[in-house]
Order: C-alpha cells, then structure tokens, then sequence
C-alpha cells in the first residue's frame, strides 16, 4: 500500500511540474507573439491583445482609449520610430498573482524606448491594460 501511494505521488507531482511547463511555455509563447507584433507592426495582432479600454502612454501624452485607438496610436508612434528589434528586461506579478508586468527594450532607427506592459493576468488575448513607452 506505501509503495502505491509514493507512486501516486510521484505520478501527481509529475503531472503538476509539466503543466506548470506547459503554463509557462504558452505564456512566453504570447510575450513573444505580442512584441514581436509591436516590432513587424503588425497591429491586428497588437489590437488583439489590447483590453477594450487601454490606458496608453506614448512618451508624456497619456490617455485611456478604446482597443482601437490605442491600436492607432501605437501604430502611429511606431511607423514614425520604424522598431528593429526589442529586449526583455524585466517581468513581474502582482503580490496576489492577478497582474503582471513586463518591461522591454524597443530598438528603433529614431533611438531606444523603455516599453513597459501591465496586463490582467497572464500576457494573453484582450489582458492588456496598460501600455508606457518612454524614452530610454
């Protein structure tokens, strides 16, 4: 009976460490996906990650905007700084694990930006709540 229980918990230890892989895989899957986006400029796949209303910094002008507006404007910020690729730099959570965040560096022909991204949740479709980009 001992040797069916330290089986099983073996066996559910296993299980709990792959999807704990699986979760963090799929998740760096989306931060890949989505700045990757902001780099190629594809801005449908951005817009798709934006929560319907987005609070948007883009160097001091700050303003909260429906997904489509905010999609606009960072194009427009974007097309005028043509990015050519971005670093990760720094990723948090929430101390109640119900946000995080995530900083980049976007490498732009106009100079670099410190980009910094607060989600609802994991980096996922429509968790984007808040994007900064700031002078680096």
């Amino acid at each position: 009976m001992l040797v069916r229980f330290i089986d099983l918990k073996a066996w559910w230890l296993t299980a709990f460490c792959f999807w704990g892989l699986g979760v963090l895989t799929l998740s760096a899957q989306h931060e890949q996906k989505f700045f990757n986006a902001l780099k190629t400029m594809d801005m449908p796949v951005v817009e798709s990650y934006l929560s319907e209303k987005t609070d948007i910094t883009v160097i001091d002008d700050q303003q909260i905007l429906s997904r489509k507006s905010a999609s606009s404007k960072l194009k427009n910020f974007l097309e005028l700084h043509k990015p050519q690729s971005w670093e990760l730099m720094h990723t948090g959570n929430s101390k109640d694990k119900t946000s995080q965040y995530k900083v980049v560096k976007l490498f732009t022909i106009q100079g670099t930006f410190r980009v910094f991204v607060y989600t609802n949740g994991p980096l996922t479709t429509s968790s984007v709540k808040e994007i900064r980009i700031d002078e680096f």
